[in-house]
């Protein structure tokens, strides 16, 4: 039997740097592999990978639940007939509906000899409470539909907002387990070995069935409205191939024209783009919230934005090639 361990979250949220840990501290010996589900024409975070060993297979140009779920069941099967691995991982895109990526793994299981085996949700604590107001219900459910939440960044908050954030995911899930990995500190092993507890709780109460849809009046046949505050086919992505190079000032002003609105509301932005002083920046936006990271990146350079209501003419003269 194939496990199926399933990283979901926000837009940055922080999956693919929790995947990098179990990678390197829980699956040591292990044959895992990766399938990850990208919104958009172009992928980041399969650059970000750290262990080059391990077999991926990229889903773009969409989410789980409305373009993609027959190419996701098939990838899990061809995965597990080409690969054989102990375990795959599935990190879909932050526009994903947990219960959905549930229902194509329930699919999957139908065809091939896996299950699901551990669900983890991670959430940016100092980004939860903006992003649950912009976001509207798709993010609610993210946080509802979750046996385990793991907050990271919960350091950069005062205890009053850390209170508020609680109060907002308890509100919204009374019982799951949430995790404090700030204050925790626990290893990636852990973490798996508390989710996979959690998930067996979980399953036991008909949850991987998705019998809690029906509770909560989820309807897999209807018109699909991610959220309350735009519809799924509002978001947009744009990719950008910069050849150039970017100076300090011009990184960092990227991250004030996403978040004053000038090129549409941006709602993550990530990618890899040359410095004028030689090699690559790693740039990193999430709805307000930008970071400049050290890259040993070699590849071309590639820079996604996504977001509703995107200028691609201002956003092009920012990052289109000269």
């Amino acid at each position: 039997m194939v496990k199926l361990d399933i990283i979901t979250g926000f837009l940055g949220a922080g999956k693919t740097t929790l995947i990098n840990r179990l990678l390197a501290e829980a699956y040591l010996g292990e044959k895992p592999a990766l399938i990850e589900n990208e919104f958009g024409d172009v992928s980041i975070d399969d650059s970000l990978i750290e262990n080059q060993d391990i077999q991926v297979r990229l889903l773009s140009s969409g989410c789980v639940c409305c373009t993609l779920k027959g190419d996701f069941v098939d990838g899990i099967t061809q995965v597990v007939e080409q690969y054989t691995p102990s375990r795959i991982i599935i990190e879909p895109t932050g526009l994903a509906d947990p219960s959905d990526v549930l229902a194509a793994c329930e699919e999957a299981r139908k065809i091939a000899s896996v299950e699901v085996n551990a669900f983890i949700t991670v959430v940016n604590a100092k980004n939860l409470l903006p992003l649950l107001a912009v976001g509207g219900a798709l993010f609610q459910k993210q946080i509802a539909d979750t046996n385990l939440l793991m907050l990271n960044r919960t350091n950069m908050l005062c205890p009053d907002d850390l209170a508020e954030t609680m109060s907002a995911i308890r509100l919204l899930n009374p019982n799951g387990v949430v995790l404090d990995q700030d204050k925790q500190l626990m290893d990636a092993l852990a973490i798996l070995t508390l989710a996979e507890d959690a998930t067996m709780c979980w399953q036991g109460r008909g949850i991987q069935n998705c019998q809690h849809d029906q509770a909560r009046g989820h309807n897999h046949d209807h018109e699909h409205e991610h959220n309350q505050a735009y519809s799924f086919e509002s978001v947009s992505s744009l990719a950008f191939f910069p050849k150039r190079l970017f100076s300090a000032e011009e990184l960092t002003g990227l991250f004030a024209v996403f978040a004053d609105g000038r090129g549409g509301q941006v709602l993550r932005a990530k990618g890899f783009l040359k410095k004028a002083e030689g090699g690559y920046v790693h740039l990193e936006y999430v709805y307000g919230r930008g970071e400049l990271l050290g890259s040993v990146y070699i590849g071309d350079p590639k820079f996604v934005i996504i977001g509703t209501g995107l200028d691609e003419t201002t956003l092009a003269r920012l990052l289109g090639e000269e």
